[in-house]
């Protein structure tokens, strides 16, 4: 059977948890039981009253330019050792698509331990997490994370930091960096506020208790180097007249207004399948499904997929080449989903 979880049973999932996920320390995973766990929703599939397998829906505001949505974060997609290769993982994340699509999230994302497990349910990269490091400066000084009256100052400063650079993110606010905290110590990880002549320019952090490694380093371009990067998020389109309601027309477009007619295949969100109307102006844009049904080579036609990667501007594929007036359309630009639980 597949239900969600109520509150006072989400403490059943630890079994399964430890199981899964034998890497996780006993502080980390004492602190995601106790806080990722108030509020966010678990559907399970059960056999003879056992969780047998489980997916996590972590809540997130996002930003999505200029527009305030919520966003599930899956984690936490485990099944039993002994009920594998049985579909379990196939029908829970199924069923939390068409849940999440139903709600009206824009989009989901995921951080996969292996892309494979998530590309057949048309999942895509979108987000290379970069690997920076604090330019040497001798004006430059680190200090410990203040007092918690800063909280709300030190969240101002990061979503005007994010705003800065890019248009898809998760938003700060005091109870983010109080959970943040909290999810650092549980690795012996600490936050640090840097200066430069006594002005506080950017903060960083790092944990790990057996390897140390960076968490974050948020901080103007002029201070850091970037290592490396690598790809780390993949997301969904979920509800495509909420997604595109801030994709817009470029500034560059000679048109005012446009309406594009546009076929969209999606093999398990049915919601998002079929014709569509795509009007669109200078400020965002809407779509009204006009069948559910696809004429062959009345109009272009896109995955899911495909749509997912290029409105995120991680990449253009080939069949968004053949949408009418592809160029003058304005997809994101700068997407930022550093978080890991």
């Amino acid at each position: 059977m597949i239900r969600y979880l109520k509150a006072e049973e989400k403490e059943r999932c630890r079994v399964l948890w430890r199981e899964a996920f034998p890497d996780d320390s006993e502080p980390f995973t004492d602190y995601y039981f106790e806080e990722k766990m108030k509020d966010n929703r678990v559907i399970v599939c059960e056999e003879d009253s056992r969780i047998v397998s489980m997916l996590h829906r972590n809540p997130y505001e996002i930003y999505l330019r200029g527009c305030v949505c919520r966003c599930d974060y899956i984690v936490g997609v485990a099944t039993a050792v002994t009920e594998r290769k049985k579909g379990h993982m196939r029908a829970l994340l199924l069923a939390a698509l068409r849940d999440m699509c139903g709600e009206r999230m824009p989009f989901t994302f995921l951080m996969p331990a292996r892309e494979a497990l998530y590309r057949p349910y048309d999942f895509r990269f979108i987000f290379d997490q970069p690997r920076w490091v604090l330019q040497y400066d001798p004006k430059l000084r680190q200090t410990p994370f203040p007092d918690h009256a800063l909280l709300k100052d030190l969240a101002d400063w990061q979503n005007a930091w994010l705003k800065r650079q890019y248009e898809v993110f998760a938003l700060r606010n005091e109870a983010y960096l109080e959970q943040m905290e909290k999810e650092l110590a549980s690795e012996d990880g600490s936050i640090s506020l840097i200066s430069h002549d006594e002005e506080f320019i950017g903060m960083s952090s790092e944990w790990g208790l057996k390897e140390r490694e960076q968490r974050f380093l948020y901080i103007g371009e002029g201070c850091r180097t970037e290592m490396s990067k690598k790809p780390a998020i993949m997301a969904r389109i979920l509800c495509l007249p909420e997604f595109v309601r801030a994709i817009c027309l470029s500034e560059r477009s000679t048109e005012t207004e446009l309406t594009i007619e546009l076929g969209v295949n999606d093999l398990f969100v049915s919601a998002n399948q079929g014709v569509w109307s795509w009007k669109l102006n200078k400020s965002g844009s809407g779509m009204v499904r006009e069948s559910r049904f696809i004429a062959r080579g009345r109009v272009p036609v896109v995955s899911i997929a495909d749509l997912t990667q290029w409105l995120f501007g991680y990449e253009i594929p080939d069949a968004v080449k053949q949408i009418p007036h592809w160029e003058e359309i304005e997809p994101f630009h700068g997407v930022f989903l550093d978080e890991v639980v």
